[in-house]
């Protein structure tokens, strides 16, 4: 058994939002001990991290990594099936391909796991499932397999199924598809205990989505939410929260033009739980920690942000068992940082995944 020490780092602390310098401990693929620097350790291999910064790896709570694949055209797209009317039964660990490019710049950014989303052009989408961001399998980078189901509404559906099936061409159509998908899977008894994820940018997009979770009275995980911020109602009754972002992305669409950072610090006065997502490829994974950075400049808290990055994305995605805080008994996904990671010139310098190092800075 190898024992691996980050000793003298600046080590993040969940509860405080802040960092001390503390030394942790790894075997194998866990961390074993999270311990004052001055203490007399055994060590295989010490890893002196002066200066630096160590967090949990960075969790993208929606990406489509793997599943687009960069630099490829259709050939490399496995997120949408247009003709499927039972798309939830699919599971997009069956398209996900471990060599995409893509990956080698997770690592190299800081980011060890991703909620895999199928793509937004499907009203009903496949299920869920979250990964770490290496690996030569699909099965040996799965942390949740089938984690929940994903819809999707406003113009890229609405576009997408005009065009392959000249329906549903509205908005009304689109929502009647998503109550119909939802009675067949509560008849099946399929939805206990299943997130739901709703992809919605518009105003109107996130009060249908809303209505509909509290009809099944379900909650719900609104995905960007772009448009939350000019919406004004009273709380829901069923329990919400949002994957917000990206709001690094080009103003292509209608649906975007109220695009702005400040949606962060919205959600954060109005005590909506959120996390953050680039929805790579809309977005590249490589700007998961500039979303943390905008939410900083929009007046988000640094403690909200980093936990929004790590354990609180790791909490929603139900794998803090796993990973996202720096704690024994949970896999060594960590990253070093060689600024604070919230400063825009802050790279990640060494990333470890269960442990074994993935990447390094030349």
């Amino acid at each position: 058994m190898v024992i691996t020490a980050i000793k003298n780092a600046h080590v993040f602390n969940h509860d405080i939002g802040g960092f001390s310098k503390q030394t942790v401990l790894i075997e194998d693929e866990k961390i074993t001990a999270v311990l004052s620097p001055f203490e007399n350790i055994p060590e295989d291999h010490l890893i002196d991290a002066a200066g630096f910064y160590l967090t949990p790896g960075f969790i993208d709570t929606c990406s489509q990594i793997g599943l687009k694949e960069i630099g490829i055209r259709w050939e490399g797209n496995d997120g949408y099936e247009p003709n499927e009317e039972q798309n939830s039964e699919l599971q997009v660990i069956d398209g996900i391909y471990p060599f995409d490019n893509a990956f080698k710049d997770a690592a190299a950014s800081g980011v060890t796991a991703a909620h895999i989303v199928s793509a937004p052009e499907s009203v009903v989408g496949a299920k869920t499932a979250v990964i770490h961001t290496y690996g030569k399998t699909v099965d040996e980078m799965i942390l949740h397999k089938h984690l929940g189901i994903s819809f999707s509404m406003g113009d890229i559906p609405k576009h997408a199924y005009w065009e392959k099936t000249k329906s549903p061409l509205t908005r009304m159509g689109i929502a009647q598809k998503i109550r119909t998908a939802l009675k067949q899977l509560q008849h099946a008894n399929k939805l206990k205990g299943i997130p739901i994820f709703i992809r919605s940018h518009r105003a109107d997009d996130i009060a249908t989505a809303v209505r509909i979770a509290e009809e099944f009275k379900l909650p719900i995980s609104l995905i960007h939410a772009t448009e939350y911020p000019v919406v004004t109602r009273s709380p829901v009754d069923q329990p919400l929260s949002v994957i917000a972002g990206p709001c690094f992305q080009p103003i292509e669409r209608g649906e975007l033009q109220h695009l702005d950072p400040t949606l962060y610090s919205v959600l954060f006065e109005q005590g909506v739980p959120f996390t953050f997502a680039t929805d790579h490829p809309v977005s590249s994974v490589t700007h998961l920690q500039l979303e943390g950075a905008l939410a900083l400049k929009a007046g988000v808290p640094e403690k909200i942000i980093l936990n929004g990055l790590t354990r609180d994305a790791a909490k929603l995605l139900r794998i803090d068992q796993q990973t996202g805080s720096i704690q024994q008994g949970l896999f060594a996904d960590l990253v070093l940082w060689n600024k604070h990671p919230l400063e825009l010139t802050a790279r990640a310098v060494r990333t470890f995944i269960k442990g074994k190092e993935v990447y390094r800075e030349e």
